[in-house]
């Protein structure tokens, strides 16, 4: 579900991987990784993207938020 949410998040932004990626300062394989279900973004990543989607107009996407312990 979280990989669906943030390739939606970037369809709705108008953006490529290539231009997501540059957005928000990582690699075009971790944007990859991240919309294949391979990887999550980190706590650091998820902040940049709510970031980039509320810079938009748009709600911050749906992510899983990984719980500590």
């Amino acid at each position: 579900m979280e990989a669906e949410n943030i390739r939606t998040l970037r369809h709705n932004l108008g953006l490529t991987q290539e231009e997501f990626a540059h957005r928000l300062g990582i690699t075009v394989a971790t944007v990859n990784r991240w919309e294949n279900g391979h990887n999550s973004p980190t706590r650091l990543a998820r902040k940049a993207l709510y970031d980039l989607a509320s810079e938009r107009g748009g709600p911050g996407p749906q992510l899983n938020v990984p719980s500590e312990g």
